[in-house]
């Protein structure tokens, strides 16, 4: 059976590479072919490979005829590092992608709400303030740090370079291979749970300088991690970054059959957080950061994100607002100046932490935080709200919370995602119990992948 064809790429898949249609049986539906670092109107020689959900996984062997949306790509490790899929796209069809996607599964609406061009990234480059890296060896002991790669099945890419973030990550990870190199400790192997490394995660102010270095380490008793090697790791990362006064912590993930995941942490040097700060509007915020809590991974991005989300939802004096799925209370923080009373609900002990400071420094005396999980929150007090702010997980809002969220029924809801297509099943939904869609916002938060944030506001 014929095995390479030449196909013209139609479509992006979700991870953002290209897709083709294959007509293998006349008189059958044509089946997809998912090829990766392909752009459509790409014309390519492809390698037919093995069908995975539904689209067989094609191999670019030729570029026959190149897509006008193509430019060449900054990194050496385009197509092979799954960190960002569409370096090889000019900027300008990338913005047109994400706004099309999101113009698509929201076409029912698009009559009745205003949909705003896409929010483009002044600069696409060394945006992302964060970055986990994956400790990996085969069975050669060779090792690796750095980020999964492409339809490997969970192999480690080592990076020589990445241009998502700022140069000192790239130093930190070559310097903690070397580190590696000189001690006697294994990665973690997730089949067989054997091993002490699992990740190296990096985080950075891109306000205010600060950096934060957090190793997560097996919490298992006979991989536990020596204080000869923290203490070695420690001066290692100190004498990478000279004259800095990093934040550095030791994170244990403790895993068992039949117990929940737990996770310890150890601060061995430095700050007890990372300090960051968005200045939004006429506002300068000052936020303090642990190891595990959620920030907007490009916070450049995100203060022109939280701007829209205040020009959209239109505050005034009067209102009471919820913050739904608040994390370190970022958004709520930003409408608490313009409203009578914000109350965050979050679920993450360490966020709700963060959370409380955060409104202790910025003197927001208006605003209070609950650590719960929403639905049980919204269910369990008698509470009422003229707007909702809701910034759910990927997974979308659960059907109780839907629930509660409607017998809170706000004036109006501010729904923020990360995910555009749960966001579009939990605004159908909303809209068939008396809500109507009103504004339609997409934001660019991440350049060079598929990934896209969207601001929706309902109204009664």
């Amino acid at each position: 059976m014929k095995k390479t064809f030449d196909l013209t790429i139609t479509d992006y898949s979700k991870k953002g590479h290209g897709l083709a249609l294959l007509q293998r049986q006349e008189g059958q539906p044509p089946v997809k072919v998912e090829v990766v670092s392909a752009a459509i109107g790409d014309k390519l020689e492809v390698a037919l490979g093995k069908r995975k959900k539904g689209a067989y996984q094609g191999t670019l062997l030729k570029l026959l005829q190149p897509s006008s949306d193509r430019t060449e790509p900054r990194c050496v490790h385009a197509g092979s590092c799954g960190g960002c899929s569409w370096q090889g796209l000019k900027y300008t069809a990338q913005l047109q992608q994400k706004e099309d996607k999101v113009r698509k599964l929201f076409a029912p609406y698009v009559a009745s709400a205003i949909f705003h061009p896409i929010v483009p990234c002044e600069e696409p480059w060394q945006y992302r303030n964060k970055m986990e890296f994956t400790f990996s060896e085969n069975k050669d002991g060779e090792k690796f740090l750095g980020l999964i790669m492409t339809r490997s099945r969970g192999k480690v890419l080592t990076m020589k370079e990445c241009h998502l973030t700022s140069p000192w990550f790239t130093t930190i990870r070559h310097e903690t291979i070397n580190w590696w190199e000189s001690r006697s400790l294994k990665a973690f192997h997730p089949p067989s749970g054997t091993g002490s490394l699992r990740t190296l995660t990096l985080r950075e102010g891109k306000r205010t300088g600060g950096k934060m270095i957090f190793l997560t380490v097996s919490g298992d008793h006979e991989y536990f991690v020596k204080q000869s090697d923290l203490d070695s790791f420690k001066q290692a990362m100190l004498e990478a970054l000279p004259g800095e006064n990093p934040s550095i912590y030791l994170r244990i993930h403790k895993a068992e059959k039949g117990r929940p995941t737990a996770f310890y942490e150890m601060h061995l040097h430095g700050p007890d957080g990372l300090k960051e700060e968005l200045q939004i509007k006429d506002q300068t915020l000052k936020f303090h950061i642990s190891p595990a809590s959620f920030f907007q991974p490009n916070t450049f991005q995100a203060e022109k994100l939280f701007a829209r989300a205040l020009d959209l939802a239109s505050p005034d004096s009067s209102m009471r607002v919820y913050d739904l799925y608040a994390g370190s209370g970022s958004l709520g923080m930003v409408f608490a100046p313009y409203v009578k009373k914000v109350l965050g609900i979050e679920l993450c002990a360490y966020a709700v932490c963060d959370a409380e400071t955060n409104i202790e420094q910025n003197s927001l005396s208006n605003m209070k935080m609950i650590r719960g999980d929403v639905g049980e929150v919204l269910s369990e007090f008698q509470l009422t709200a003229d707007l909702a702010i809701v910034d759910p997980p990927r997974t979308g809002l659960d059907a109780k919370a839907l629930e509660n969220i409607l017998r809170l029924s706000p004036q109006k809801i501010l729904y923020v995602s990360c995910n555009p297509t749960t966001q579009s099943e939990n605004i159908f939904e909303l809209t068939k119990c008396g809500y109507k869609l009103t504004h339609i916002q997409p934001v660019d938060q991440f350049p060079h992948t598929p990934h896209i944030e969207n601001i929706c506001v309902l109204e009664k």
